[in-house]
Parts: C-alpha cells; structure tokens; sequence
C-alpha cells in the first residue's frame, strides 16, 4: 500500500496528473519543502530531513526507553502548531490556555493510538519512530504527511505544520 501511495506522489507530472483539487502532489511538496526550508533558515534552526519522506525533524531528548514499531499503542503530549507560531492544537492544558484555544469540554491528556494504523496523520505514524519512549522531538511535516488538499476543520489545504511531540509512553 505505501509503495502504491508513493508512487502516486512521485509520478512525473503532466497536465493530465493534475487532481480533483488542481494541483500535481510533487509541485505541493516541492512547494512545501521550499516553505520549510525558509522557514528553519528565518529561526535559525537545524533539522535531520527523513528524506525518503521528506520529514523534517529536530531531536530534543532522544528519551531513554523503548523504541516504538508499529502496531504498539503510544500515549504522546502534542502541540501543533502553523509556521507562522499559531497553536491549532494541543494536548496539554496549559498550553491551550495561553493559546486562546481552552475548551471547557476538552479532556487534556496525553493522547493514545496504535502506531503505524494510519489512525493519525502519516507524520506521526513516521516521525514518532524517531524517538524512545520519553524523547521529545519537533517534527515539521509537508502537507501530504498531515492534512494534504483536503485540510481538516482550521487548518487550510495543503499547509505544512509543525508538531512537538513528547512520547510519554509505550503501552503493552
């Protein structure tokens, strides 16, 4: 299945390939990582590029437990957040709060899935492999590895995010 996905986002574009939404998905990601780049060069930062999908990613603290594979459920704290610093998302109250995106009606914890399920977005199923439990990383996603030219609720189509991401644990 991923090679089918690959394929799909790596096809040579013609004015035939263009999709539903308009656009070639290799013209997206080169937009994309032309947007990244800037962007760590404008903050003065350094970031590991996962080439094989174009990931980019700082290590805060590698973390000192397990590594995570795939059909294991993780708990991860999160803060998603657009490259202009705007928090969309987040799993830690404080967080929240000082981000003007507080709900009342919102559980703050740290939130579980299976990895590798596709039960998130393809960002997080990859870059989460990148760390131990306890590490904590920066991830900073092209769109197709988030939301892509659908985009979900607040975020646009096609927007490339950033994630710090904390694996809390590692749950058999």
């Amino acid at each position: 299945m991923m090679t089918g996905l690959l394929t799909v986002l790596f096809s040579s574009c013609e004015e035939e390939c263009e999709n539903t939404y308009g656009e070639c998905p290799e013209e997206q990601l080169a937009e994309d990582v032309l947007l990244i780049e800037e962007y760590l060069e404008d903050n003065n930062l350094t970031a590991e590029r996962l080439t094989s999908y174009d990931l980019f990613y700082i290590i805060e603290e590698q973390g000192a437990g397990g590594e995570p594979e795939n059909g294991q459920n993780i708990s991860v704290n999160y803060v998603g957040k657009f490259l202009n610093g705007k928090v969309f998302d987040t799993s830690i109250e404080s967080v929240a709060k000082d981000a003007e995106i507080f709900s009342e009606s919102r559980t703050y914890e740290p939130f579980s899935f299976t990895l590798g399920q596709r039960q998130v977005i393809l960002g997080w199923d990859v870059g989460l492999k990148l760390i131990n439990e306890g590490g904590k990383a920066t991830l900073i996603l092209p769109s197709y590895l988030a939301y892509g030219p659908r985009g979900s609720g607040s975020i646009p189509a096609n927007e490339v995010l950033l994630f710090e991401v904390e694996l809390v644990s590692i749950n058999e």
